[in-house]
């Protein structure tokens, strides 16, 4: 990663983002990570995929890996670890939001973190940007359309996000840029 200006959390990248099986590139977009400032620190982002989307028992990451994968079915291990191969994944809050989950990042968080998200853009050139949840939506609509990108909002994996409707909005995405789910 060369140009990262004001990045606190590197992105996760998959071996396989840059010839996904999608046929494009996939950039999940979450909204903040919490924690405390002891674990402030680069690799954060990568440690939470690493850790936690690799393995059962996570809600939030089963969900999603779901979502990726096109399919409802359960996904062993090695098909979780697969799936997440082919996305990067980002979260657009560049500070810890607060130390447990539930709280909303302030304006100067949201302001803040537009110029590290457009660099993380420029450096990773996703297709398709995956932006999990309305909130985060809200706050992403308005970025000025500084490279050509297809947006694809769901509802947070943690706030009653459909299968069917998620899975469809992701594959249309894919679909206009080329791509298959």
């Amino acid at each position: 990663m060369h140009n990262l200006n004001g990045v606190n959390f590197l992105p996760f990248v998959g071996e396989k983002y840059y010839n996904s099986r999608y046929g494009v590139r996939v950039l999940v977009l979450g909204e903040s990570h919490y924690g405390s400032e002891e674990d402030n620190y680069a690799d954060f982002t990568q440690r939470v995929i690493r850790d936690y989307a690799y393995r059962p028992g996570f809600a939030f990451f089963s969900k999603l890996t779901n979502v990726l994968r096109g399919r409802t079915d359960w996904p062993s291990d090695e098909e979780r670890h697969e799936t997440w191969q082919h996305v990067a994944f980002y979260n657009f809050v560049q500070e810890f939001v607060a130390v447990e989950p539930r709280v909303a990042p302030t304006e100067a968080m949201w302001r803040e973190a537009q110029a590290p998200f457009l660099n993380v853009v420029r450096e990773l050139k996703p297709d398709v940007i995956l932006v999990l949840g309305s909130r985060l939506w809200n706050n992403v609509d308005e970025l000025p359309p500084t490279f050509p990108v297809e947006w694809c909002g769901i509802i947070h994996p943690s706030g009653g996000m459909s299968y069917e409707s998620s899975i469809h909005s992701l594959s249309e995405s894919l679909c206009k840029v080329g791509g298959l789910l």
